[in-house]
């Protein structure tokens, strides 16, 4: 039997665990509530305890030590996250592509199952205008949230037009940037060069653009693991221990944890910003 779906069973099997301390309420975690249990909780049971996370952190321990030999390597260490992640990126690639004919209708204000230059470019021009709007919001309250692994830049946000639009990336968007820009998507999307977007053009083009993110933040993902794995292997013998390897369990646990009773789940408030 896979290794993963050893230690997502034995997780499983251990949430009955949490029965103490029924809640009352309908009350929603805190954010960082939410996304330990996204991760931990797969029976919903809204709760995880100290003692089940460290069930769950052993049993995915032993899967990453593919080659059995009771330590972690670097390799190792990183392809059990790429593993996990490529899932991650999958379906939230997945996500993207079913909001795609939402926005091809969008475009097509004149319902003929075509996106023309002219609508385009009024398109266009809504974007610019937001964008003006928004000239003193910060590149950090623009950044992407952290729910979407792909990072898709988007034209909503300050930080997203900078990131499609700044060809010479020189921190700024002028209008003759943005549009020579535009001008090249709208040719490079109408594939068949009839000077009209159809919906197979206009999604291919976004798939492209969604592979290419895809790739990029892969490569970043990878990197940042190994950075992990030197951080944790603190007596640099290249090979992880479970102690070792628990440690950022333990920080990821106590960022949830946030009223410290040692159960994660909506009677942890939100964390408190650190000065």
């Amino acid at each position: 039997m896979n290794k993963s779906v050893i230690f997502l069973a034995l997780l499983a099997a251990t949430s009955s665990a949490v029965a103490q301390a029924p809640q009352t309420g309908a009350k929603a975690p805190s954010s960082a509530a939410a996304d330990f249990l996204e991760q931990f909780d797969p029976q919903d049971t809204g709760a995880v305890s100290w003692a089940q996370f460290e069930t769950f952190r052993r049993a995915r321990y032993a899967a990453t030590d593919r080659n059995g030999d009771g330590s972690v390597d670097k390799q190792e260490y990183i392809d059990e996250y790429l593993q996990r992640f490529d899932a991650r990126l999958a379906k939230a690639r997945e996500g993207h592509l079913r909001q795609t004919g939402t926005r091809f209708n969008a475009l097509d204000r004149n319902n003929d199952g075509r996106i023309s230059r002219e609508e385009f470019d009024a398109a266009g021009e809504r974007t610019w205008a937001g964008y003006e709007k928004s000239q003193d919001a910060t590149r950090e309250s623009a950044a992407p949230t952290n729910r979407d692994p792909l990072k898709m830049p988007t034209s909503h946000t300050a930080n997203g037009m900078l990131e499609l639009y700044d060809r010479n990336s020189d921190g700024v968007v002028d209008r003759a940037e943005f549009y020579a820009a535009r001008t090249a998507t709208f040719a490079a999307t109408d594939a068949n060069g009839d000077g009209q977007l159809d919906l197979a053009e206009y999604t291919a083009e976004f798939a492209g653009r969604l592979d290419a993110q895809r790739a990029k933040v892969r490569e970043a993902g990878a990197r940042q693991a190994g950075v992990r794995f030197g951080a944790l292997d603190t007596d640099k013998d290249g090979q992880m221990t479970f102690a070792e390897y628990q440690v950022s369990g333990k920080r990821l646990f106590e960022r949830a944890d946030t009223n410290g009773d040692r159960i994660v789940d909506a009677r942890d408030p939100e964390p408190v910003a650190k000065p």
